[in-house]
């Protein structure tokens, strides 16, 4: 059994929290951006200027560390029709193995995140109504894949950082 350096266990932690953090504080700026709206239009026949659009960019951002927040907690959807056609010997060298691929998977895709970056950048596209450049919001796709690969690569070199999986049922 490899010994887990205390290292990763504070680096998952710390990420864990922050991202929960955002995210939570996203969802709660949302909801309140989005009651204040409706309650301004309902009563006083005006609204917040670009609410429903501040409100998208801010559950895009919510939604990609998302990836990793289900990752940390064993919650991800799998297919799990295949389960059993692995020897139970093997098992454990199988989860490691899909841990290393679906880290090099998120690489993948991180690597298309920064190209998609690059190009909003280059492009200058602007976020309308809040007036900042899109690729801004746009860093959010290759950190959520690159993190989320990180914990994937973890659990791969320490298996006894792998959450439990949580079953859907």
């Amino acid at each position: 059994m490899t010994m887990v350096p205390r290292w990763s266990e504070r680096l998952l932690a710390a990420v864990f929290t922050l991202e929960a953090a955002v995210a939570v504080t996203g969802y709660a700026v949302v909801a309140g951006l989005l009651v204040l709206d409706v309650a301004l239009r309902e009563i006083w026949g005006t609204s917040i200027y670009g609410a429903q659009r501040m409100s998208v960019y801010i559950m895009i951002v919510t939604g990609f560390l998302g990836l990793g927040l289900a990752a940390a907690k064993g919650r991800h959807l799998r297919p799990r029709f295949a389960d059993g056609l692995i020897p139970s010997t093997l098992a454990s060298a199988a989860t490691r193995l899909g841990d290393l691929l679906m880290a090099a998977v998120l690489l993948v895709f991180a690597w298309i995140g920064i190209r998609f970056v690059l190009d909003a950048h280059e492009f200058g596209d602007m976020a309308r109504v809040i007036d900042i450049p899109l690729w801004y919001l746009h860093l959010v796709v290759p950190y959520a894949f690159v993190a989320t690969a990180l914990r994937y690569a973890l659990f791969a070199l320490y298996p006894s950082l792998r959450p439990e999986e949580v079953s859907a049922e």
